[in-house]
């Protein structure tokens, strides 16, 4: 049986939800552990920001793997995966500022932003697939309010 146009498209559009999903774990898991260990004269808010934010990306990740399920596919579901598959670096300093940990975050939210702009840019990719597309143009602005909030704490 041969795959159709149709068919590989659906198999590239996996590969690349997955990946997302791969960095999305690694986000979600950075943010948990700046929320676990935020310090300084912001601490209360911050760490209630940063609650919000993993809450977030917890429901993101349940729908990108949703939608690779409808897809009629299996979406990554190990830690091994993940880590083989993610381009989001985890933080190799034991204490960090506050202000050092929303400069990470939001270097990564940019980095997801680019990943899901390249992916979900491709028309031809989606011919058959509109919802997948607008699946992730979505996502792209879940990412892109979470980093306008982080860099509001920044300025």
């Amino acid at each position: 049986m041969t795959k159709t146009s149709a068919d590989k498209g659906t198999h590239t559009v996996v590969h690349g939800l997955n990946a997302v999903l791969a960095n999305e774990y690694s986000l979600f898991t950075k943010t948990l552990n700046y929320h676990w260990n935020i310090t300084g004269p912001r601490f209360h808010s911050l760490h209630r920001f940063l609650e919000g934010h993993y809450r977030e990306l917890l429901e993101i990740m349940d729908g990108v793997a949703e939608r690779v399920r409808i897809l009629d596919e299996r979406p990554l579901g190990t830690i091994k995966q993940m880590y083989n598959e993610t381009d989001v670096k985890d933080s190799t300093e034991r204490t960090l500022l506050a202000e050092e940990m929303l400069k990470n975050l939001l270097r990564d939210h940019e980095l997801i932003k680019a990943q899901i702009k390249e992916l979900a840019g491709d028309e031809v990719l989606f011919k058959h697939d509109p919802g997948s597309q607008d699946f992730l143009i979505g996502l792209l602005q879940k990412h892109e309010m979470m980093a306008w909030m982080l860099k509001s704490h920044l300025v």
